[in-house]
């Protein structure tokens, strides 16, 4: 299986085929083809040429920082299988209730509905297609690391803090321990530092800045609906005045699509003053999750979104499930 990811690693996209200043953000690796999160995606996202890899972080009951989009284990391993007296009352099992060496037997798969079993994608990699081990963010650091020392390239992390106000209710303190690694590895010491860590928690990442000393980049994502566990008020930190006062301590904004552009009955397109307001205040915009299985509603094709976030939008980047789309897109619209 190792023979996976190493030949999509031999078939690098020259960073040079990127359009002007444009990044391309692999949401948890090619995830529109392989398993999220899984190596393969990983090895296979940075093939088709993205900047930047995407690592969710959750803790485990040892305080491990580890690769996982959920603090929920049930979405794609067999934990039920293997530990079923281990959920908790509401009938899920999360990571941060087992060991790392508990967490390593565990089978992982592409994404399925626990209740139906089926494939959150199903047109995506089969259910029985491949089967892997998580692994962390160490881990991962070093599997990054390896292919940039082997291929002359510099692929940075886009590491997400998952839900930091449950994992501080658990006892664990998941920004602290995410900065020891990620500090450990070279990361985070200066701002151009290869890496962006992102959280939907205002209060993490002023943490990061102010109380760890964190040198690197720091991104604001955005929901939609109610206030975040922290209390973060997306829409007020959408505004003017709010994206000033997140420019004090991050350096980029990732908002939810519909608040950068949404489009018509018509199939137009629609772009709102979010990215104008944000560049002024001095933050980068990226915007997502690109799916091409997956379009918001009304737009006409992939091409059409993308048009419409680079061209109409005018944001900076986009995350992507599908690297190689977006690769290609910035490539055949050069504007240089």
């Amino acid at each position: 299986m190792n023979r996976i990811w190493l030949c999509f690693a031999l078939l690098l996209v020259p960073a040079s085929l990127q359009a002007d200043e444009h990044q391309v953000f692999a949401h948890r690796g090619a995830s529109g083809y392989l398993p999220e999160h899984s190596l393969p995606a990983k090895a296979m996202a940075y093939a088709q040429g993205a900047d930047f890899l995407e690592q969710d972080v959750v803790l485990t009951k040892d305080g491990i920082p580890l690769v996982l989009h959920d603090i929920h284990l049930e979405g794609i391993t067999d934990v039920a299988q293997r530990f079923p007296e281990r959920k908790r009352e509401d009938g899920r099992y999360y990571a941060i209730d087992f060991t790392l060496e508990e967490i390593k037997r565990l089978t992982a798969t592409q994404r399925r509905n626990p209740k139906t079993g089926k494939g959150v994608y199903p047109e995506r990699f089969p259910l029985d297609g491949y089967a892997y081990q998580l692994h962390t963010l160490e881990e991962e650091i070093r599997f990054i690391q390896g292919l940039n020392a082997s291929t002359g390239r510099n692929v940075g992390l886009f590491t997400e803090l998952k839900k930091p106000t449950f994992h501080q209710a658990e006892g664990s303190d998941i920004a602290k321990a995410a900065y020891d690694v990620l500090t450990r590895y070279g990361y985070g010491k200066e701002k151009d530092s290869a890496c962006w860590v992102q959280c939907f928690e205002q209060t993490t990442l002023r943490r990061l800045r102010d109380e760890f000393g964190w040198q690197g980049r720091l991104m604001m994502i955005y929901s939609g609906g109610k206030p975040g566990p922290d209390g973060s008020d997306y829409d007020a930190l959408a505004t003017a005045t709010g994206l000033q006062e997140l420019a004090k301590f991050a350096d980029g904004v990732f908002p939810d699509l519909p608040r950068v552009v949404t489009w018509d009955e018509n199939r137009q397109p629609h772009c709102s003053e979010f990215t104008k307001a944000a560049h002024a205040a001095g933050l980068r915009v990226i915007t997502g999750v690109i799916r091409r299985d997956d379009l918001p509603q009304n737009c006409p094709s992939v091409d059409a979104l993308h048009e419409a976030l680079f061209n109409n939008a005018g944001v900076d980047d986009v995350c992507t499930d599908f690297p190689d789309l977006s690769v290609n897109w910035l490539r055949d619209n050069r504007t240089d």
